[in-house]
């Protein structure tokens, strides 16, 4: 049952579904009954430097070049993009690869972004004025919490629909230090956006997908619990949120969500199942401007329509396919098997 909600909360929530609602574009499943996803994570672009800026232009590269191999169908940056000053120019280049390729993007910050000389509503301006991205504005001018539907391609309404969310940066609660984490209205919110989405449909949830930077808490139970299904590696420690408000119960209850996928731990990309939802990791998209330990790549995601499920796999930069799976009857399964 959805609890209760108090007036504040409901103003919130109607301003983030106003806003959140209006896209440049219109997402659709392709004539084969696919949809496309690839996740850059952790690009880290960084200008301070003659150095970095070298990586930088290795990191554009591998864009470029995934663009042209994979041909997604929408692109989503989950945070920690442009992470050394002057972050203004850094952003622009993105942006103009992005708007160059043509392909619809969303993006989510991370907990460095607003730590360079850009605020978060400056990033926000830049994001949403580019061509081809399914960002907008929140009311504070911040990028808002999006929802994407992804239409059917033989039926009028949505097949499928994706999250783009914001887990902030770090705790603003005095004596508590750490990571960020989601916030009430926000948790209200998507349960609000599935439940509707579920009416709307019959009564049937469609499946969703949720991309964010920070990775809920649940992420680290469940890939220490020997019985759940799993591909990919951790060489550290996962760092969540230091508080946990709820979102994954929100997620589990809402019979939508069956996939999320976080960045911010630069050396694990895993994919671990967790009460009928597949917990995962993109795999570190930049260069050597912070730590990496794993070889730099993109996580890709198959949306197959009508299938409550996904197929994934991480491309690397020699085009080596790696950890191929599918998540299927809340299971991870290995391509091959």
């Amino acid at each position: 049952m959805i609890m209760k909600r108090t007036i504040a909360w409901s103003i919130a929530l109607l301003a983030s579904l106003s806003t959140a609602t209006a896209r440049p574009e219109r997402l659709r499943f392709s004539d084969d009954g696919t949809f496309r996803i690839v996740q850059f994570t952790d690009t880290h672009l960084d200008a301070r430097i003659p150095e970095r800026v070298a990586e930088a232009e290795k990191t554009f590269a591998r864009i470029d070049r995934t663009i042209r191999t994979e041909h997604p169908d929408l692109i989503v940056f989950t945070g920690d993009v442009v992470t050394g000053r002057p972050a203004a120019g850094m952003w622009q280049r993105l942006l103009d690869t992005l708007v160059r390729r043509g392909v619809p993007y969303c993006i989510v910050l991370g907990n460095h972004d607003a730590e360079q000389d850009l605020p978060r509503t400056e990033i926000a301006r830049l994001v949403t004025s580019a061509k081809g991205s399914l960002n907008t504005l929140a009311a504070s001018g911040e990028l808002a919490d999006a929802e994407l539907p992804v239409y059917g391609s033989a039926i009028p309404g949505p097949a499928a629909v994706l999250y783009c969310l914001d887990s902030h940066d770090y705790s603003t609660l005095e004596g508590i230090n750490g990571y960020g984490w989601f916030r009430p209205e926000q948790i209200a919110w998507l349960r609000q956006s599935c439940e509707a989405r579920t009416s709307a449909n019959n009564g049937i949830a469609l499946p969703g997908l949720a991309f964010f930077h920070i990775p809920l808490p649940e992420y680290v139970t469940a890939w220490r619990n020997p019985g759940n299904t799993r591909i990919g590696r951790a060489a550290e420690k996962e760092c969540p949120g230091v508080l946990n408000p709820g979102m994954f119960a929100a997620m589990v209850e809402s019979r939508s969500i069956v996939g999320t996928f976080a960045g911010h731990d630069h050396d694990i990309d895993y994919l671990v199942a967790e009460q009928g939802i597949a917990l995962g990791y993109g795999r570190f998209s930049g260069d050597n401007t912070t730590y990496n330990n794993l070889r730099p790549g993109v996580r890709v995601i198959v949306l197959k329509e009508g299938v409550r499920g996904f197929e994934t796999w991480i491309r690397e930069d020699d085009g080596r396919i790696v950890d191929h799976a599918r998540f299927e009857g809340g299971k991870i399964v290995k391509h091959n098997e």
